[in-house]
């Protein structure tokens, strides 16, 4: 089913070059130049639930290889040297049909095989079929790894949940725990193991919803700033003679904003003394967030020497 679904997708030079059937997988190798749009594989895969949707019976029986060749569309592994008579395998029409007239063009809608392998009774027993992954092996050789039966419907379910995750973590609010969790969900998208098209339309997703809330977190960041450096200016209006200032601003703010308040205060208010804090969150894991500007200080200014030891006292004790 599947080499008659990549045929119908990606045209006639697709030649099958080797495959597996296992327990717990199946791969399948073909020649193809490139990569396989992630449009084009879910067209593949599409294809191959179709055919097991249908409940087709898989037919089979040997038949005379100089007979068996001339059957329109028929699929066979390039290169292979098969036995005669060869065993011929097709789904949904029986065999001895097909032969009544090997040459009808409507075969080469029907997936039609050589091959001498176990097969199910009907396509329905296989369940589904998931597209794992899809990769160059050798130039100009790819190789589908896919899984079927519960095997397909656990790595749905595995989809599934994960984008519930992406879900809540799109509904979430803003701050540093979604920020921990964008990496984290970063992280576990790429080693997952689920449909090649889910996790593409996963990735494609979860890249914007990063895009946006970075974008949204620099505007946020902005404001923030702004913010808190007019409340820092509210403590040294226009001709006051004032020298220093504490500020303590919202818990809200992080250290990147705090980074924007100090170049701030570095470059309108060279000659004053602030000492900037951050109000801290509540609970075990709350940090203390603060920093301190002070001038230059020269030996015959004893207020400014003073000032600079008991903040450097005061940080020290935070």
């Amino acid at each position: 089913m599947l080499n008659f679904a990549l045929r119908e997708v990606l045209g006639e030079d697709i030649n099958q070059k080797g495959s597996l059937v296992a327990q717990e997988k199946l791969r399948f190798d073909f020649t193809l130049k490139s990569g396989i749009p992630i449009d084009k594989l879910e067209q593949v895969e599409e294809i191959s639930t179709k055919y097991i949707r249908q409940n087709s019976v898989v037919y089979s029986k040997d038949v005379p290889l100089a007979i068996a060749e001339k059957i329109r569309g028929v699929r066979a592994v390039f290169g292979e040297k098969y036995p005669d008579p060869v065993r011929v395998v097709s789904i949904g029409i029986e065999v001895d049909e097909i032969l009544s007239n090997v040459s009808d063009e409507k075969w080469k809608d029907v997936s039609i095989e050589f091959c001498g392998g176990t097969h199910v009774q009907k396509t329905g027993d296989i369940k589904d079929l998931v597209i794992l992954e899809e990769s160059a092996i050798a130039k100009g050789i790819r190789r589908i790894v896919a899984v079927t039966g519960s095997d397909a419907h656990e790595v749905q379910r595995i989809a599934t949940e994960f984008s519930k995750r992406i879900d809540f973590f799109e509904s979430s609010p803003a701050g540093s725990k979604k920020d921990a969790e964008m990496k984290s969900i970063q992280t576990d998208l790429n080693s997952l193991n689920i449909s090649a098209v889910e996790k593409s339309r996963m990735k494609d997703r979860f890249t914007k919803l990063s895009k946006k809330m970075i974008d949204d977190a620099k505007q946020r960041q902005k404001s923030e700033v702004k913010l808190a450096t007019a409340e820092v200016d509210k403590y040294f209006p226009k001709d006051s003679d004032k020298k220093f200032a504490v500020v303590e601003l919202s818990s809200e703010l992080d250290s990147k904003v705090m980074g924007d308040v100090m170049r701030h205060i570095m470059k309108s208010k060279q000659d004053k003394i602030v000492y900037v804090t951050i109000k801290p969150e509540e609970g075990e894991d709350a940090r203390v967030i603060h920093a301190c500007h002070v001038p230059e200080v020269s030996s015959n200014d004893p207020f400014l020497l003073n000032t600079k030891l008991y903040l450097a006292a005061l940080t020290f004790d935070y």
